[in-house]
């Protein structure tokens, strides 16, 4: 019986880190692909120059550094480096001011976070 509080205990606590993970991961995911696809609508619309479509490119790169550390307990920082890379792309393009270099890594950024929302996220397909 002494032998029993111990595993259940551990079961409880990675059942739960696991549960909060696939939400934590699922929650991300769903923010930096909603933000994405506003900032490629938003680089097709406006100019490159528009301090409010940097201000979202910046701020979505600082969010995603804060959160790919994170995300590393359960996917291979190897799965999320093109995501990394893209968004400095797409800082560059700011800086740079070059909006063909923004539409082009802002679309294969989009495509990319929705690539990993798909594979990593809750959903019927990655249950089978």
């Amino acid at each position: 019986m002494k032998m029993w509080i111990p595993m259940i205990i551990l079961f409880i606590a990675v059942t739960t880190l696991c549960v909060w993970d696939g939400i934590h991961t699922q929650n991300v995911f769903d923010k930096l692909e909603k933000d994405s696809t506003e900032i490629y609508n938003s680089v097709l619309t406006t100019e490159i120059e528009n301090k409010d479509l940097q201000n979202k490119i910046f701020n979505l790169n600082t969010y995603w550094t804060k959160e790919m550390d994170m995300l590393c307990i359960s996917i291979s920082r190897k799965d999320l480096q093109p995501v990394s890379d893209y968004l400095q792309y797409l800082c560059s393009a700011c800086i740079n001011r070059s909006k063909e270099d923004a539409v082009t890594y802002s679309r294969l950024l989009c495509y990319n976070l929705k690539g990993l929302n798909q594979s990593t996220g809750i959903d019927m397909l990655n249950l089978l």
